[in-house]
């Protein structure tokens, strides 16, 4: 019997070693996981940016490539050319919109924005989105460092104006764009150079 119940603890204590590596590695990666607590409520509490036909914005252009990359939309060229509404985006943002349950208004407004970090996740160096990265990567264009280049491709200049927009947004820089990074890089004040209310 004590044989049996050293077994079962020891294979109990292996399952909890392994459970707690995975979940390790699993935040070691994590968008700006060591962001003062401050920071990260100033971020949140900064207001979605709602667009809608007429409006021209770096965040339309951006936000066409992650409905690209979700099967909602055909066309991602994100250039300042390309900021614009575009008649077919409205369609495809209410098919977006009624996938996840939204009311259906067919603009980026507050639930959307919510709902497009959410399937956005976290995309690091070596991520095969690459219509998602050709988004982030405009977006890195305009609010960051100009020269770079829009290609879907999470290399290492993609890496460094992730990581230096972190910096001067004061979340910990890893150079990983997930929920944090993107609400800064999308909410109102993302063009200031600081996060606003810090």
């Amino acid at each position: 019997m004590k044989i049996l119940l050293r077994a079962v603890l020891g294979l109990a204590m292996a399952a909890l070693a392994v459970a707690t590596t995975m979940g390790a590695m699993g935040t070691a990666n994590a968008d700006g996981q060591d962001t003062d607590p401050a920071v990260a409520r100033a971020i949140e509490s900064q207001p979605w940016v709602e667009l809608g036909p007429g409006d021209s914005d770096y965040r339309i252009a951006s936000m066409r490539c992650y409905l690209v990359q979700f099967k909602f939309y055909g066309d991602c060229t994100p250039t300042s050319a390309g900021e614009g509404w575009p008649s077919n985006l409205g369609p495809a943002l209410k098919k977006y919109q009624g996938s996840h349950g939204l009311p259906q208004t067919g603009r980026l407004d507050v639930e959307t924005w919510g709902a497009l970090r959410d399937d956005g996740g976290e995309v690091g160096a070596g991520n095969g989105r690459k219509a998602q990265i050709k988004g982030i990567q405009y977006a890195m264009k305009v609010l960051q460092n100009s020269s770079l280049v829009v290609d879907g491709q999470y290399g290492p200049a993609t890496t460094a104006a992730v990581k230096a927009f972190q910096k001067r947004k004061e979340i910990d820089a890893d150079g990983i764009f997930g929920e944090i990074t993107f609400r800064a890089a999308f909410a109102q004040g993302a063009e200031s150079q600081r996060t606003p209310g810090r």
